[in-house]
């Protein structure tokens, strides 16, 4: 069965149960790095908010071999657990005072993102930008992103440059930063084999691996950006550093011992994006250096 013919054959079903006064619509979803999902929404009379249901794992789930009848069954239990107790007022969010204080920013790859940045206010760093997004803790919704447009930008009378000031200082404080040894980090991934594995190559090679990422390792590349983290790393490392685009959650960083291979970074990051990451996580294919001296990242030739 094709997605197409998956994706109205289960919103047919969907609807037949959920009856008349529900409308079930479909809609693509452009994720990061233009990947595009699809998405369900059950809407009740009298309601304003509705989860959003993927379908894409669901298909897979088909192809795999799951009956029909029981990814219907999975797709409204998604939906029950995730709906709100009732409706939600987002009349605040018109009001810029009221979400000034939870602007904060993550970074995205600029050239897979080209659709996306057309349509959001965002600052270029490197072969990357940041974005904007307004993070929200709900009693209702529980803790989520929401993207910020030029749209909205234009209705709270705000700036580029405003909403890049607020986001330096709200997104460190909500989401501090966090900067630990390679093997520190994989504890409780990798079995203990595995880590003295790692422990003993990194001995051999003297090339010692750390993960910069914030306290919830989501989105945590963009502690690059927090005020003063690269110096302190440089502090903690002995010197200047390469920044190793590990996904869109963390980068790695390696010191910068004169003997390291700029083309050789390139390809071990590129292969790791193609064999090891979605699509969607995928930062850049190019490593940078934090320079102590100039006190600023460069991109690596």
């Amino acid at each position: 069965m094709r997605l197409e013919t998956f994706m109205n054959t289960v919103t047919a079903r969907v609807q037949d149960i959920a009856g008349a006064d529900a409308s079930v619509q479909l809609q693509e979803v452009r994720k990061n790095n233009n990947v595009v999902l699809h998405g369900m929404t059950i809407l009740r009379k009298g309601q304003n908010v509705s989860p959003t249901i993927y379908l894409d794992s669901f298909y897979e789930m088909l192809e795999e071999g799951m009956d029909l009848e029981h990814i219907v069954k999975r797709i409204l239990e998604v939906y029950v657990s995730g709906l709100p107790k009732g409706n939600v007022d987002m009349e605040f969010f018109k009001d810029f005072q009221k979400v000034r204080d939870r602007i904060v920013y993550r970074l995205v790859n600029r050239e897979k993102n080209k659709e996306l940045l057309s349509e959001v206010p965002h600052v270029e760093f490197l072969d990357l930008a940041v974005c904007f997004y307004y993070s929200y803790e709900h009693p209702e919704l529980g803790e989520g992103m929401i993207l910020i447009y030029n749209t909205h930008m234009e209705m709270w009378k705000t700036s580029h440059r405003e909403l890049m000031r607020l986001a330096e200082h709200n997104t460190p404080r909500l989401m501090p930063v966090q900067l630990s040894s390679m093997d520190s980090a994989l504890k409780g991934i990798l079995d203990e084999e595995a880590l003295t594995q790692l422990r003993q190559m990194q001995r051999e090679t003297k090339k010692y691996l750390y993960v910069l990422s914030n306290d919830r390792r989501c989105h945590g590349a963009a502690t690059v950006l927090y005020p003063g983290t690269l110096a302190e790393a440089a502090r903690q490392l002995g010197g200047s550093f390469y920044i190793l685009p590990s996904s869109i959650h963390e980068v790695l960083l390696l010191r910068d011992d004169g003997q390291s291979d700029g083309r050789q970074l390139h390809e071990m990051i590129a292969d790791i994006n193609r064999n090891q990451l979605r699509e969607e996580e995928v930062l850049s294919d190019y490593a940078y250096r934090y320079d102590v001296a100039a006190g600023k990242v460069m991109e690596v030739l």
